[in-house]
């Protein structure tokens, strides 16, 4: 099919007019693999949009991990959303690796990095989700050896003074909330005592704030006798045990 046309469309490609009428848009590396300057005509039409679909694919992968790095399942799911063929998301995958775009030692790096200076992300938890991206675990304690003992005290401490500076809860049920939300984020319970054994403070002026609050809450549903059950119930159930 004749080429009556060609028109630069944006970076790498252009649009080509064909004698039909109708119009295609290839990719620059395309129009010249297959010579399509010199000839000016396409002898395989379904050959040539086949490739390059196979290209524009590979571009969109070079968008999607210049935004920040990627490693390889990342970049095998995001093109599971494009296509089912597993040998052409491979084949994508083996070309990003050999023209150096995938870097497992780069990629380990920076993620622990990021978590470590814009989250309050524990070791495990951080362990746990690289653990989800596929990468060997020796490989992962390797990298994580930076999280060692003292960053990790030093991060629950923060945490944990942070929280106590807003705190409206009693002692123990500061605790064991702290306790349980640090664990969450990935740290381990010997390192969250050692920090939580230090923190002590006194309740007894929230205590009284939250004995205001609930009598000004229920002193015209229930008597003196029953109100006074009902602030020693709640107040118990807040953590004030005394």
């Amino acid at each position: 099919m004749k080429i009556n046309r060609y028109i630069k469309t944006g970076k790498n490609k252009y649009k080509l007019e064909l004698e039909n009428g109708e119009n295609i848009i290839l990719y620059e590396d395309i129009i010249l693999n297959h010579k399509l300057l010199l000839k000016k005509n396409i002898d395989n039409l379904e050959l040539i949009e086949h490739e390059n679909e196979k290209y524009a694919l590979y571009d969109k992968v070079l968008l999607y991990i210049n935004k920040r790095l990627r490693c390889k399942k990342e970049i095998f799911n995001y093109l599971k959303k494009y296509t089912n063929d597993i040998n052409e998301i491979e084949n994508i995958i083996l070309k990003l690796e050999n023209n150096n775009y995938l870097n497992e030692e780069l990629y380990l790096k920076s993620y622990i990095h990021d978590k470590i200076s814009f989250t309050n992300d524990g070791p495990e938890k951080i362990k746990n989700e690289l653990l989800n991206l596929d990468f060997d675990s020796f490989l992962i304690e390797d990298y994580l050896t930076i999280f060692d003992n003292s960053l990790c005290l030093e991060r629950i401490e923060k945490y944990i003074n942070k929280y106590l500076k807003v705190n409206k809860k009693s002692l123990p049920v500061f605790k064991q909330k702290m306790l349980l939300n640090l664990i969450n984020l990935g740290y381990f319970k010997d390192d969250i005592m050692k920090v939580l054994n230090k923190v002590n403070f006194e309740d007894t002026n929230l205590k009284e704030k939250e004995i205001i609050k609930l009598r000004k809450k229920y002193e015209k549903k229930y008597n003196e006798k029953e109100l006074n059950y009902l602030i020693k119930k709640k107040l118990f159930e807040k953590g004030f045990y005394e």
